[in-house]
């Protein structure tokens, strides 16, 4: 059994059940039919042994019979002695005598009767037994009748009962082989676009259908951007790769001379730190998408969070000839990461410093408003362009701008995986010519409740 398809053994544990059931049934109505008819014969010997006894009478020691008794329907009469001698009627069969109680008897002949014996007491005069019998023939015939149409009705039952239980579990199925076919033919992931798409009455298989096809989306998804990130990774290491590579030749063949070295050894040791700053990101990345990142909670105030930001972005700025305000309105007290929601912030505000403007404006701000705590960097740069909105925080995804600032493009990826590690949202908004916004925000509620998980 364990070797059959579920097809083939639901098909065969549905033939069997409603065999099982159609045998019950024919036996209740056939022992049903039985009694029924038992209890017919019952209550016509007691009806008849009623007319009887009205038509037999004692008058002057001699039995007064009246021959109606030869009309009554189905049943025949007999009248013996206390001793058993026949006074009317015939012996069909021998049995004795017993008050009340219906039996069965068969005749010499083979044929079956029941019978119900009366005893009749007269005032100065022999008893007498009165005998009433009716063939059984009925009840035979009946029985017979019932086991022929059983024997011809229940093989055609099962067997319908297997057709049918076929075909139905054969449709019921048929979407578990579409889901099994194509689970078959992406299994080795070259072609994760398809999808099964199943059509028809939405029970529990085409929920699954649909939650396989959801599935196949989030792994399209995946794959494309494990491909896109291993690609944007590799173009990321190669250009500091090559250019160490070309200052490391040039360092040690005869041309270089002393100075030139160590200019080189220097450029060397700056693309080293490129490299390192987008490795130590990318381990951050690949941690966080995979959930191993473990949040230290703590009761912080975000306004010293973003003073701390506005303090390390300064000479930067200064730099640039940009003054910086921190916008702090009291004390935002929230759960938090300190370390990690000071990178996030900072992150954001090392941009604001690298892209704005020179001589422009940076604004950290920290509030709390309608039961959010609210982080944010505004800049008065040259803002973002619309089509690039959508990208800003995706892996790797570079402007020209920031190409030619010489980001690596994980920064506001970090920022949003931090973020939401904290059940919060950032959002950004821009206006090319006029700057851009960003703002972290913090459900106060959803902090506790993080840091209520986070406890042992």
């Amino acid at each position: 059994m364990k070797r059959l398809s579920i097809k083939a053994r639901v098909t065969i544990w549905y033939t069997l059940l409603v065999a099982l059931i159609a045998l019950l049934a024919a036996g209740t109505l056939f022992f049903s039919a039985r009694r029924m008819m038992r209890n017919y014969y019952q209550e016509t010997l007691d009806s008849t042994t009623q007319l009887a006894l009205d038509d037999i009478r004692m008058e002057d020691g001699e039995l007064d019979i009246d021959r109606d008794l030869d009309d009554l329907p189905s049943v025949r009469v007999a009248l013996f002695t206390e001793a058993g001698d026949l006074i009317y009627g015939q012996v069909r069969f021998e049995l004795p005598f017993a008050e009340g109680e219906m039996r069965s008897a068969t005749e010499r002949s083979g044929e079956e009767w029941y019978v119900l014996d009366t005893r009749m007491e007269f005032d100065g005069a022999q008893n007498v037994w009165l005998r009433c019998y009716i063939s059984a023939d009925t009840a035979m015939n009946l029985g017979a009748i019932g086991l022929e149409l059983a024997a011809l009705i229940l093989p055609a039952l099962v067997i319908l009962a297997g057709v049918g239980g076929y075909c139905i579990a054969r449709r019921a199925f048929r979407p578990v082989a579409r889901i099994t076919r194509t689970a078959e033919s992406i299994i080795d992931g070259t072609d994760l676009k398809k999808r099964i798409a199943l059509k028809g009455a939405r029970d529990e298989l085409y929920r699954l259908s649909r939650v396989f096809d959801d599935m196949l989306d989030r792994l399209e998804r995946s794959f494309e951007r494990e491909r896109r990130f291993t690609s944007d990774a590799s173009h990321e290491l190669r250009t500091p790769v090559a250019a160490i590579l070309a200052q490391a030749d040039f360092a040690l063949s005869d041309l270089a001379a002393e100075a030139d070295r160590v200019e080189a050894l220097r450029d060397i040791r700056l693309r080293a730190g490129q490299m390192s700053t987008l490795i130590n990101r990318l381990l951050a990345l690949t941690r966080m998408d995979a959930g191993q990142t473990r949040l230290e909670w703590e009761r912080v105030d975000l306004a010293d969070v973003a003073e701390a930001a506005a303090m390390q972005i300064e000479d930067g700025a200064a730099a640039r000839g940009m003054t910086v305000e921190c916008a702090c309105e009291g004390p935002v007290w929230a759960m938090c990461d300190q370390t990690m929601l000071t990178q996030a912030l900072l992150n954001l505000a090392e941009n604001a410093v690298k892209y704005g403007r020179e001589g422009g404006h940076v604004r950290i701000l920290a509030r709390a408003q309608a039961g959010e705590n609210i982080l944010g960097v505004e800049d008065d740069g040259p803002g973002i362009a619309p089509e690039a909105m959508p990208h800003i925080f995706e892996h790797f995804y570079q402007g020209d701008r920031s190409r030619q600032a010489g980001g690596a493009g994980l920064g506001l990826s970090l920022v949003r995986l931090i973020v939401r590690l904290h059940g919060g949202r950032v959002e950004a908004e821009s206006e090319v010519g006029r700057g851009s916004r960003f703002i972290i925000v913090l459900p106060q509620q959803a902090a506790m409740d993080a840091q209520a998980a986070e406890k042992p």
